[in-house]
């Protein structure tokens, strides 16, 4: 016995194609955008099957139970706390295990990125339960766009709804940047130097210091940082530092020279090149623009 959908409790939303036509012009979501959307608990016997693919990124995200997802004829096992992205136009079955079936949150998804974004997640992703807080927090953002669906589908609410799709996909995308927040820094080799950086943003550290700190070498610390952070570990002082900067410059009782020393330059005119390469305009400029406002 197979069944599309018909699970009790479960809760689903499409938005007609005549409605989506008049998302398709919104240059604010047009680029991805939610179809469908829904939560399929216990789902027993749920099975889906689509040879030609679908025009859509289908996510997946099993929270109790497991089932399977094969893509292209391979078979993917997907269990609780895993998610997975269907990109658009790959044939593809998915169904529930019979004796432990899955509960899922599904959203189907159009707009330029989804190719993109989907390809990354073709297989399963393990997401963490570890922070509790946060687990509960992504199903209330599922939620959220559940209530706002439920009053209807004028353009206003679906505007709202695909706004704050970027934020709950990113709970998957980022998921070990989602999870980490307002947790205790955890002790790794880059997560320690970051937090020695934000420490003394009003001093000047070398690269060597960094190393030594962490017991690394220049060599090694400087592969790892930049691989993690996507920034050589120095410039990503700098950016720390810049930031710090624009929050002072918004003080107008500080003197650019005063901005300067509070974030570790002792030469105005470095510090000034320093910003003007970070921030694309001089601190008087961003000063007179009031940018940070």
């Amino acid at each position: 016995m197979y069944k599309k959908e018909g699970f009790p409790g479960q809760r689903s939303y499409v938005i007609p194609q005549a409605t989506l036509d008049k998302v398709l012009p919104n240059p604010m979501i047009n680029d991805l955008f939610v179809t469908d959307i829904g939560y399929y608990p216990h789902a027993r016997y749920h099975y889906r099957e689509r040879p030609e693919g679908s025009t859509q990124a289908i996510l997946i995200y099993t929270i109790e139970g497991q089932g399977t997802v094969k893509l292209a004829g391979v078979n993917h096992a997907l269990p609780p706390d895993h998610f997975i992205i269907i990109p658009p136009g790959t044939p593809h079955v998915y169904f529930a295990d019979p004796n432990n079936p899955w509960s899922i949150y599904w959203i189907h998804l159009e707009g330029t990125k989804t190719k993109q974004l989907s390809w990354a997640y073709a297989k399963p992703t393990n997401i963490s339960r570890n922070h509790i807080q946060r687990f509960n927090e992504r199903l209330e953002l599922f939620n959220e766009l559940f209530h706002s669906l439920e009053k209807g589908i004028s353009l206003e609410i679906l505007e709202y709804v695909n706004l704050c799709l970027p934020r709950l996909l990113a709970t998957f995308t980022h998921h070990q940047h989602y999870d980490s927040l307002n947790q205790p820094m955890t002790h790794d080799a880059v997560s320690v130097a970051i937090d020695l950086m934000q420490h003394n943003l009003h001093t000047s550290l070398s690269l060597a210091d960094l190393a030594d700190y962490v017991h690394l070498s220049t060599s090694y610390f400087a592969r790892l940082f930049a691989r993690k952070t996507g920034f050589p570990p120095i410039a990503y002082f700098n950016q720390l530092k810049i930031q710090r900067a624009c929050r002072l410059l918004d003080n107008q009782e500080l003197s650019i020279a005063d901005v300067a020393r509070e974030v570790g330059f002792d030469d105005q005119f470095y510090f000034s090149r320093t910003f003007k390469h970070l921030m694309d305009c001089s601190p008087r400029a961003y000063r007179q623009g009031k940018t940070g406002d």
